[in-house]
């Protein structure tokens, strides 16, 4: 027979012929929800008398029928009752109020939340085993996997804040080894206290701006305006709280996000705002003491400038940009002299244009020795950059015979860069090489390259060239093949208007 006393927290089991106390558990209401219900459970059971043997009983009379272990648990908050009838049948022992009730609807909430985040971390791990290198969001984790150096696949864990910071980038960058694992936690140091960032976080944010350049000219533009102008403002965040040089390299890898902006929206066709952020680029540049940025910002005004048919003013800003009050490196003056070579010829001034250009190969030839060079496409671009710019000069000084032999093996080879020839990208590249046949009368031709750079997204100097190739085939207007293809290019400026539309 077993007998049972109960006191104000403590019971006595009478055992095998003598009395055995029971501590019961020190309970933590403040864990969870569960956690609350099992303690105020216990604390309603202790303030009736009722041991939990006795609580079994009374529940089985209920209609519901439990064991002592179960209950056990239930108030050390190791388990919360399945349905809501529990609740519903403790509130029928006594005058609760329907306590209970109210307090398994707050937990069984909390449960829920807590078995969907647990079931999107299985589908992350079978992401990850299938080996599809996507993140994955759970919760407030996303799951970012990567391939080690050693070929295995590997995944960090990281908060959602963090990863919206870097952009996105996060996948691509761990794969590509731009930055590692630490990396992101240091990121995320930074993040919760601003003021303790470093020139190890701005160094970070430029490793991932070089990997947003590395996809120019091959991917859309589009989809990047917003992580782009999301880090600025991350960027933002941690220079307003830093100091001294930490201040300085912030304000300056800002200053670069923000002539990328720029260059993005001059490509999407938003004058305006380019121009708008490349002055803001200027201006954290300056901030930041980067003097090269500064002049990039002038060599970017120019282009704008350029495609905004202002070709006088590009080339004013161009021999500008070559003229600053501090020493140019030779990676940057070379694409100033580029860019202004290209302004003269579209003023036809052949003469000018030709002195540009051979300035700027000889510049190109010292670049790589003098290793002063910062920005990234001073230190990039190369003498197919070069020649495709020269190229573009060919084709306003209605040279179209030597700019069709430069741009052929640039694009039409199987070694043929997919990002396009000079500051054009593939599409644009193609539109040129059909606009050079279209001067020397190859119809064919012409309309074969203006039809295979509709394949590609129509960007401002794509579109610019594009109209220049339809009103060089004016002439043949009644081809069929030039009727295909100018059917095909309406249908393409309508999908871009109605993209910028949405």
């Amino acid at each position: 027979m077993c007998k049972e006393l109960v006191g104000a927290g403590f019971k006595m089991m009478w055992r095998r012929g003598r009395w055995v106390g029971q501590e019961p558990r020190e309970l933590t209401p403040n864990a969870s929800a569960a956690h609350l219900f099992g303690a105020e459970l216990r604390r309603w059971r202790e303030r009736q008398g009722l041991s939990l043997a006795r609580l079994c009983e009374c529940f089985e009379r209920a209609g519901r029928r439990v064991d002592v272990g179960y209950l056990a648990r239930v108030e050390r908050g190791e388990r919360l009752p399945e349905d809501r009838q529990f609740a519903e049948t403790a509130d029928a022992l006594g005058t609760t109020d329907g306590l209970f009730g109210r307090l398994w609807d707050f937990a069984d909430a909390e449960r829920r939340d807590a078995r969907r985040e647990a079931k999107r971390e299985r589908e992350a791990l079978l992401e990850l085993a299938a080996g599809t290198f996507a993140p994955v969001l759970a919760g407030d984790v996303v799951f970012v996997p990567y391939v080690t150096g050693t070929g295995t696949v590997a995944y960090v864990r990281v908060t959602r804040r963090v990863f919206l910071a870097t952009g996105g980038m996060t996948p691509v960058a761990l794969a590509a080894g731009v930055f590692d694992p630490d990396d992101l936690d240091r990121l995320a140091r930074a993040l919760e206290r601003p003021q303790a960032s470093d020139t190890r976080v701005a160094a970070y944010f430029g490793k991932a701006l070089e990997l947003h350049k590395t996809h120019d000219f091959v991917l859309d533009p589009a989809p990047r305006v917003g992580s782009v102008v999301q880090q600025i403002g991350v960027l933002d965040r941690f220079a307003r709280d830093a100091r001294g040089s930490v201040r300085r390299a912030l304000r300056s890898v800002q200053a670069e996000y923000a002539e990328y902006a720029g260059w993005l929206h001059q490509e999407l066709g938003n004058s305006r705002t380019s121009v708008l952020w490349t002055e803001k680029a200027s201006a954290l540049a300056q901030e930041g003491g980067s003097y090269q940025i500064v002049t990039f910002t002038m060599i970017r005004r120019s282009s704008i400038a350029f495609w905004n048919g202002q070709h006088a003013e590009a080339a004013d800003l161009a021999a500008t940009a070559q003229d600053g009050p501090w020493p140019l490196p030779p990676g940057l003056a070379s694409l100033a002299a580029q860019y202004e070579a290209e302004a003269h010829a579209a003023l036809g001034n052949a003469s000018a244009c030709e002195a540009r250009l051979d300035r700027a190969v000889d510049l190109l030839g010292t670049r790589d020795a003098a290793g002063d060079d910062q920005i990234y496409w001073a230190r990039t671009h190369n003498y197919d950059h070069y020649r495709g710019q020269r190229a573009a000069c060919l084709v306003d000084l209605g040279q179209a015979v030597q700019a069709i032999a430069l741009l052929e093996p640039l694009l039409t080879t199987t070694t043929a860069n997919r990002r396009g020839v000079g500051g054009y990208g593939h599409g644009a590249g193609m539109a040129l090489l059909g606009l050079a046949y279209a001067q020397t009368g190859q119809i064919d031709a012409a309309v074969h390259f203006g039809s295979q750079s509709l394949n590609s997204t129509l960007t401002t100097p794509h579109r610019r060239i594009i109209d220049r190739l339809e009103q060089a085939l004016t002439e043949w207007a009644t081809e069929e093949s030039v009727r295909q293809f100018r059917r095909r290019l309406d249908e393409k400026r309508h999908a871009y208007e109605y993209g910028k539309r949405v």
